[in-house]
């Protein structure tokens, strides 16, 4: 049985940790550093409070220091595969540290050509990792994924590792011999393949139902096929992929312990609406599609309203996904 998850910091105790929200008492997990007068964070790793008083020395956060806040690369990238009108499985070699950190599930860059400002910065999740090499995958519908392909440019400045592309990363993490359902639809496929390596490594056993999206093609299902998976492709996922998801909820022999919804989040409200049809209660981990600007919860962009009435920055904070109100 998984346990209930609790809001947690994705860089807690991490390089990035204390972070820069804690320089204006805005850390997202510890309460001196949210400006508050009693400990009450109830976390039994190294105190974050510390951290910070011991790094004012080193300077670590200063525009003007050697290290920066995240790694970047200024590298090129070649077009692996195009997957549809608008859309590119690219390659790009990294630096081997930055890519040896987006080996987890959840893990995404930012990304810009490297002669543009600062601001065409924008999220991809990592599909894949390989030695220093990198695979995303691009839809080019706004102005700023599109600039990656003006005038035959092949460069790009990569900056990452960024952790919280997925809201429950420990349920994935800690699952094992279990019977997952993985549901991937459009552009939910990328992010939907490290974490099914990762479940499948915990010897879980998985089914995915795969719909095309806007996108109109599924391009994962034979990398899920060689992994073990069993695929259920369908043409919608709003006109089939319920109604099967409805027909393993209902049936005991078959309901998962864990659902994963890599995809828009119409599909996890629909998943969620279903659960409550079929009257259960499962837990279910949901890829984060909050609007991102800098990923290090100073712009406020992907902050989101929970059922509690606090504002969560969701490029930092792990929770249960069905505690956001639907937008």
């Amino acid at each position: 049985m998984l346990k209930r998850l609790p809001m947690k910091c994705i860089d807690i105790n991490s390089p990035y940790c204390p972070c820069l929200l804690s320089q204006t008492n805005h850390c997202t997990f510890c309460s001196h550093l949210k400006g508050e007068a009693v400990c009450d964070c109830n976390w039994s790793g190294v105190c974050i409070l510390y951290e910070k008083k011991w790094q004012q020395n080193t300077d670590i956060w200063r525009a003007d220091a050697d290290r920066p806040v995240r790694l970047e690369s200024d590298t090129e990238f070649i077009i692996k595969q195009k997957i549809a009108e608008h859309t590119y499985l690219l390659e790009i070699e990294v630096l081997p540290e930055l890519a040896q950190s987006l080996t987890r599930s959840g893990a995404f860059v930012f990304m810009r050509r490297p002669a543009d400002q600062h601001f065409y910065y924008f999220p991809v999740g990592v599909m894949n990792v390989s030695g220093n090499n990198i695979e995303v995958v691009i839809e080019t519908m706004g102005p700023k994924s599109s600039r990656l392909f003006i005038d035959d440019n092949n460069r790009i400045l990569v900056r990452g590792p960024y952790f919280n592309g997925i809201f429950g990363q420990p349920w994935i993490d800690n699952v094992f011999n279990g019977k997952i359902l993985l549901i991937a639809g459009g552009m939910g496929q990328p992010p939907a393949m490290p974490i099914a390596h990762r479940l499948v490594e915990n010897n879980n056993n998985i089914t995915a139902i795969l719909a095309p999206g806007k996108i109109g093609t599924v391009f994962i299902a034979e990398e899920l096929s060689k992994l073990g998976i069993q695929i259920q492709q369908v043409a919608s996922m709003r006109q089939f992929g319920m109604h099967a998801l409805t027909e393993i909820l209902t049936d005991s022999e078959l309901c998962p312990e864990l659902i994963v919804s890599a995809g828009p989040d119409e599909q996890h409200y629909g998943i969620i609406a279903a659960m409550q049809s079929a009257g259960v209660n499962l837990p279910m981990a949901a890829t984060n599609n909050t609007t991102m600007c800098c990923g290090e919860g100073i712009c406020g962009s992907c902050e989101r309203l929970t059922k509690n009435n606090s504002r969560v920055r969701t490029c930092k904070v792990q929770t249960d996904f069905s505690q956001f109100i639907q937008e």
